[in-house]
């Protein structure tokens, strides 16, 4: 699990986020991220009901999604907000998989230092 700081949990910060930031997407995996100038950078996970209609799978896609981050967080460049957003299809999310495609993901938008 991520730590708090590293963590993106207010709607607003999700708005503005949706709304001024950058968009970059592959296999079915996404991310928005929006440069802050703060000193960490945080992750958020938008895993809708459009994905699954049972809970159960949504909490294992986000499960997965956030070890895979926690992974890749000593790489990544301080001062972003990143929303992570898997696409409805991938219910049988495997962690290569993910680990994988959100290498490629992150490499693409320039986020590793």
């Amino acid at each position: 699990m991520l730590s708090k700081k590293h963590r993106l949990t207010k709607r607003e910060d999700f708005s503005i986020i949706y709304s001024k930031g950058s968009y970059v997407e592959r296999d079915g995996f996404a991310i928005k991220y929006l440069q802050t100038g703060q000193s960490v950078t945080r992750i958020g996970f938008s895993v809708g009901k459009n994905f699954s209609k049972r809970a159960v799978r949504r909490n294992r896609a986000r499960r997965i999604l956030q070890e895979t981050c926690r992974i890749y967080m000593q790489l990544l460049k301080p001062g972003f907000d990143i929303i992570v957003i898997l696409r409805p299809g991938h219910e049988d999310i495997e962690f290569a998989k993910a680990k994988d495609v959100l290498k490629q993901i992150f490499l693409k938008a320039n986020l590793f230092i």
